[in-house]
């Protein structure tokens, strides 16, 4: 696959890294310096001097060839328009996108060009949160593409999911339970297995069926 990566900073020159073992990887900097620096560590990675936001430097970068755009520089608004002109000008199927401020995420929907949106803030937060409490759905990852968020919750001991089987549950139409996680053993979600306190289920679902998740599985609100 034909991966673009916007954004050299520690974030993109370890994701292009990676990447470059399997994949062809294209990188856009706009630090003169940085860029020197890239090309002599990455230099099976083609990297180009410029601004990501400029749509002649996509164009240079071959950006209508590509299957997948991440847009990780440090500057929010970078990011969207990256994400816009990636999407709407050029057709990429995929588009990732940082999230540097939280308070800004709301702004990373479909209509910017954004297919899945990451904020490490966000997820950092809600995995501390989720560490001392239990019975909340925590939001793991949003597919904004496809509607769809990855989302874990802990069932709490007054649940009255508890000692139910998963084919006796009530789940709202497109929402699947992927992966179980019971006293550290990992569960596959067939539905003869029976939940227990303290399971920690990993669904995948419609965004915005959250309240409908905690209802089916019997947890306070």
């Amino acid at each position: 696959m034909k991966f673009l990566i916007v954004g050299g900073g520690k974030s993109g020159s370890y994701i292009a890294e990676e990447l470059k073992k399997e994949h062809e990887v294209t990188l856009i900097e706009s630090r003169q310096e940085q860029v020197n620096s890239l090309k002599t560590k990455l230099p099976e990675v083609n990297i180009i001097h410029g601004d990501g936001c400029e749509l002649y430097i996509l164009e240079k970068a071959g950006i209508k060839q590509m299957d997948v755009v991440a847009a990780l520089t440090g500057d929010d608004e970078d990011n969207l328009v990256i994400s816009f002109l990636s999407k709407f000008q050029n057709n990429v199927p995929l588009v990732f996108s940082r999230i540097n401020h939280p308070k800004n995420e709301w702004l990373f929907q479909k209509n910017w060009g954004v297919d899945i949106a990451v904020s490490a803030t966000t997820i950092i937060a809600n995995l501390m949160k989720e560490e001392i409490s239990l019975g909340e759905i925590v939001t793991l990852l949003k597919l904004r593409k496809e509607n769809l968020a990855i989302d874990e919750i802990t069932l709490p001991p007054k649940s009255t999911s508890i000692g139910k089987k998963i084919s006796e549950l009530k789940l709202p139409d497109n929402c699947h339970i992927i992966a179980i996680i019971s006293d550290t053993k990992v569960k596959i979600p067939r539905g003869e297995i029976v939940l227990e306190e303290n399971d920690k289920l990993f669904i995948i679902s419609s965004i915005g069926t959250e309240e409908e998740i905690m209802k089916a599985l019997g947890v306070p609100v």
